[in-house]
């Protein structure tokens, strides 16, 4: 043999044993017997069960849609558990505390997403790394996008406080095989706090157990949103409460201007069209209903009365004039006017003659005027009621009416909507 060929021979079993050495010493302890198999529970005595830690990390609320009740998380759900078999003395292998393998490499408990409205597959990707400690102990990682089920409560919309949540069940094992643990009694935000104008404002972490006392194999992961009101409020609530007030300003309009029925038909059909926009971006639930919803529902049902009433009106102020008012309509022309009414204020001269000495209003004889006699009187004169007066009148009246109905109502439905009280478990159903 050359001594080239030597110096071959020497670097070749050097970088054999470089490669032999390290991680892939440690994989052929594990997987070099073929002893390992991936599909029976990593445990030697078979009734020990397997504990797997759970915990939760919310990366970003990517949408929540209340007429479809479903939200859109990015998340990524972290699971510890104990490999008896995968378990080495990192002294005999030059100190390494721990290898990454491919996920499909080892043992791990088929967990899935419950109510989930998308097709249910397996967490994480062939591709993906799990971490193997030296003890035994594997950690996953998975990172995916849940898409699941939240019943929305929008009696508060837009103040409203909405609590999802998320239920992981691991298929295929009982109680007493597979015992799922949350590690955490909340869930870590790695976001900023909010997102799709939501604010994140608590979350909570819980293990279901059964009511025989045995462990079960669900993880129930809840967070509780808050919208952030800003947009709807400018968009929708304000325009609608101006709307509402503004259609009472019919009654400020004169008929004679002709437009009182075009102004009040135009204010309802204003109403109708925000009606509309409303009930399109929130769920069609009859348990549940928006305060924003029958808001918008009574300022609608007042817009029809005006019409309704602004259509009588102009039906009695183009009435005959000849035709008598009638007694009650004429005092409530008198009352709730001030044209139908004057008062004056005059003096009233007396002349008396006297004949021969005596008092007379009747004798010629020696007629004489005595000093004028002036004092000041008050008189109430009343003009005539006419069709146009009592038109008037109703305007007065129906635009007091209805101020106070609608400060009323608004005050109303803003103190309800606004009102901080605890969620009701009812409202959101039982996932």
């Amino acid at each position: 043999m050359s001594r080239t060929s030597m110096m071959m021979l020497i670097l070749w079993m050097y970088i054999a044993s470089a490669y032999s050495s390290g991680g892939h010493d440690i994989w052929n302890y594990l997987f070099g017997n073929n002893t390992y198999n991936k599909e029976v529970r990593p445990v030697k005595d078979w009734s020990t069960p397997t504990v797997v830690n759970i915990s939760l990390s919310i990366i970003a609320v990517i949408d929540f849609n209340e007429v479809k009740q479903t939200i859109f998380l990015t998340s990524k759900v972290s699971f510890f558990w104990v490999d008896e078999f995968l378990q080495w003395n990192p002294t005999d292998f030059e100190n390494i505390s721990h290898i990454h393998l491919e996920q499909t490499r080892v043992w791990k408990p088929y967990i899935f997403l419950e109510n989930s409205v998308t097709k249910q597959t397996e967490l994480g990707t062939n591709s993906l790394k799990v971490i193997v400690n030296h003890d035994g102990k594997v950690e996953w990682n998975p990172t995916e996008v849940f898409q699941t089920t939240c019943a929305a409560d929008v009696r508060k919309f837009p103040f409203d406080t909405q609590k999802c949540s998320m239920v992981f069940e691991a298929f295929g094992y009982t109680g007493k095989e597979v015992k799922m643990q949350s590690l955490e009694d909340h869930i870590d935000f790695h976001g900023y706090g909010s997102t799709a104008g939501w604010t994140i404002v608590e979350t909570e972490m819980e293990a279901i157990v059964s009511d025989d006392g045995d462990d079960d194999i669900h993880i129930i992961c809840s967070l509780t949103l808050r919208r952030n009101p800003v947009y709807f409020i400018l968009n929708v609530f304000l325009p609608i409460v101006l709307l509402s007030f503004m259609n009472i300003c019919v009654f400020i309009l004169p008929v004679q201007s002709g437009e009182k029925a075009s102004f009040v038909i135009t204010v309802f059909l204003a109403l109708a069209v925000f009606l509309t926009i409303v009930s399109g971006n929130l769920p069609e639930n009859s348990d549940n209903v928006s305060m924003l919803n029958v808001y918008v529902f009574i300022s609608t049902l007042l817009s029809v009365l005006i019409a309704i009433v602004t259509i009588v009106q102009i039906r009695l102020y183009h009435r005959d004039p000849e035709l008598p008012v009638p007694n009650c309509l004429q005092s409530m022309a008198h009352l709730f006017t001030t044209h139908a009414k004057k008062f004056g204020k005059g003096k009233t001269t007396v002349k008396i003659k006297h004949s021969n000495g005596r008092m007379s209003g009747l004798s010629h004889d020696e007629e004489q005027e005595i000093p004028t006699v002036a004092y000041n009187t008050f008189f109430d004169e009343r003009e005539k009621v006419t069709w146009p007066f009592v038109v008037k009148a109703f305007d007065n009246i129906f635009l007091l009416f209805f101020l106070v109905v609608n400060l009323t109502v608004t005050i109303v439905i803003f103190a309800l909507a606004v009102r901080n009280e605890e969620l009701q478990e009812d409202a959101h159903g039982e996932h």
